[in-house]
């Protein structure tokens, strides 16, 4: 017998950050760059339109950069009770889509809901790889977006094919939000 799983995956653009200080470019320089107060308070709005949906991750995945990690920050609290487990991965700085996809096909099958927070232009290649419904995601993430996926697997007895199935047209688009 085969039933239907529901996934949840949620991608999140950093929210707004200040520019690089003096003539600093490198990636610590960049890596080191923190939010606007513009930014904090669009990752707040994030946060309260995020609960207010009901979405509530169980893993949150996150690049190292500062900006990144404000944005998370800023999001909380998901609700009561809810305690994500928050990773933040070297390996997500700036990452390519299928770097993306390989680190989200490596998730536990226990897990239901990931929020990726992340930067372009990997974010919305990965968007526009993954969507499976006929929507167009042709712009790329504006500061703050989120995108909101429903993965729908198929679960044979013991054995449930999860995020290690995700591939081309397997996400399907619930909402895009900008902020």
């Amino acid at each position: 017998m085969i039933r239907p799983v529901a996934h949840r995956l949620l991608l999140l653009r950093h929210c707004e950050a200040e520019p690089a200080r003096g003539n600093e470019f490198g990636s610590a320089a960049d890596q080191a760059r923190p939010l606007t107060q513009a930014g904090h308070m669009m990752a707040r709005r994030r946060g309260e339109s995020m609960r207010r949906a009901g979405l509530v991750p169980d893993l949150v995945l996150c690049s190292p950069a500062m900006r990144t990690r404000q944005t998370y920050a800023g999001l909380l609290p998901f609700g009561e009770g809810a305690r994500p487990e928050i990773r933040i991965e070297p390996t997500l700085y700036l990452a390519a889509p299928d770097e993306l996809l390989a680190r989200l096909r490596a998730t536990s099958d226990s897990v239901h809901t990931i929020l990726l927070v992340g930067h372009n232009p990997g974010l919305p290649a990965l968007a526009r790889y993954l969507n499976g419904v006929e929507r167009a995601l042709d712009s790329d993430f504006a500061l703050g977006t989120l995108a909101t996926f429903h993965v729908e697997v198929e679960e044979r007895e013991s054995i449930a094919l999860t995020w290690k199935a995700l591939g081309p047209r397997t996400a399907w688009l619930e909402s895009f939000s900008q902020n």
